[in-house]
């Protein structure tokens, strides 16, 4: 976020609770197990806890949860933590069951996610690796998960030498954890992991779809935004059509749009693409 912050989207454009919760409702039904809300920033949203709990509900009585998948029913929120204390007794008893905190620096300070530290929910810490900004704080982040959030993670003064744990089918992060001295734990909660979208894409199996804050989806992050079909004004433009009818042009949009998900990275092949692609728009 730059100081002097960015434009601001008209609340108008932006997708409502009822929207949210017609679009949620209609991929459950076509298999979603996992649902998280992501921003801008969600705790903004005034009515969050009864959305999550909304979701929680729709997922629940929903035959895609499985008890053999720790996964399936996920309810998540990706936030800057600013204000999570505040909220998070009434987001776990609504049904939140995932938090992600993203950061740039550690040097920001601590984020207190509940008492004691804790919320009932899982936690992941999202940090951004840049070069010459905060790569030197990479194990400060990985002691912050050990001492605020519970893990289990020895760092040893001379670096921290990682071992390679599994993956899930459709995992879009690479995991690790720091190898200890003789003293294997499999039950070790503290993990490391990695992103490699550029270096080592995951395009093949990554199965996630994305709905924009003003109701675009988006089948790859990196794909151009002229492919983004608008699902809002599909359920704004045609509000007195049969709901079935409006439901099944809605499937035949989302169907017809996943259809097109090129190969890898949003059809363009490279980072240096990307970026090109990105100056042109």
């Amino acid at each position: 976020m730059p100081p002097e912050g960015v434009p601001l989207s008209p609340s108008g454009k932006l997708l409502t609770d009822d929207e949210i919760m017609r679009l949620v409702q209609l991929f459950v039904k076509n298999g979603v197990n996992k649902v998280r809300l992501t921003g801008g920033e969600p705790l903004l949203r005034p009515n969050l806890v009864s959305l999550v709990q909304s979701i929680s509900d729709t997922l629940a009585m929903s035959n895609n949860v499985s008890s053999d998948d720790m996964q399936s029913g996920l309810v998540g929120i990706t936030t800057n933590g600013i204000s999570l204390s505040r909220q998070i007794d009434g987001l776990v008893d609504a049904g939140l069951t995932g938090v992600n905190i993203s950061f740039f620096r550690n040097k920001y300070g601590s984020v207190r996610v509940g008492p004691d530290g804790t919320g009932g929910s899982r936690i992941k810490i999202n940090f951004v690796v840049m070069k010459g900004f905060n790569d030197d704080e990479l194990s400060d982040f990985v002691r912050m998960a050990d001492e605020q959030f519970g893990g289990d993670v020895d760092i040893a003064d001379e670096g921290m030498p990682l071992e390679r744990i599994g993956d899930g089918p459709n995992d879009t992060t690479k995991w690790w954890r720091v190898k200890t001295q003789g003293l294997e734990d499999p039950e070790r909660k503290a993990r490391i992991g990695f992103i490699t979208s550029m270096s080592e894409h995951f395009c093949s199996s990554c199965n996630r779809l994305r709905i924009t804050a003003d109701g675009k989806i988006k089948v790859c992050l990196f794909g151009s935004n002229e492919k983004e079909v608008s699902l809002r004004d599909i359920m704004r433009n045609h509000q007195n059509e049969d709901f079935k009818l409006q439901e099944e042009e809605l499937g035949n949009v989302i169907h017809a749009a996943v259809q097109r998900k090129t190969f890898s990275l949003g059809g363009h092949d490279s980072a240096e693409n990307i970026a090109k692609a990105a100056n042109n728009r």
